[in-house]
């Protein structure tokens, strides 16, 4: 269904109850796309040379080296 056919037969037969919940629903929806763009690229900086995910990956690297972890994935 396109927006053009929600619009037209859609929306004219919501009540104005479900119109307020399904303007939560989207908001929600924005708002959860927003704070997922914020996480991916905290982490893509946190994976970078020098960052903390990179850091980490590097010590458990070494902990494996030397034996100190039983498993390596």
């Amino acid at each position: 269904m396109t927006l053009a056919e929600i619009e037209e037969e859609v929306l004219p037969k919501l009540t104005l109850e479900e119109k307020h919940k399904l303007a939560g629903l989207l908001a929600a929806d924005e708002a959860l796309a927003a704070d997922n763009a914020l996480w991916d690229a905290q982490l893509r900086e946190d994976c970078k040379p020098g960052g903390i995910m990179h850091q980490l990956g590097k010590e458990a690297f070494e902990e494996f080296k030397r034996g100190e972890t039983e498993e390596w994935l």
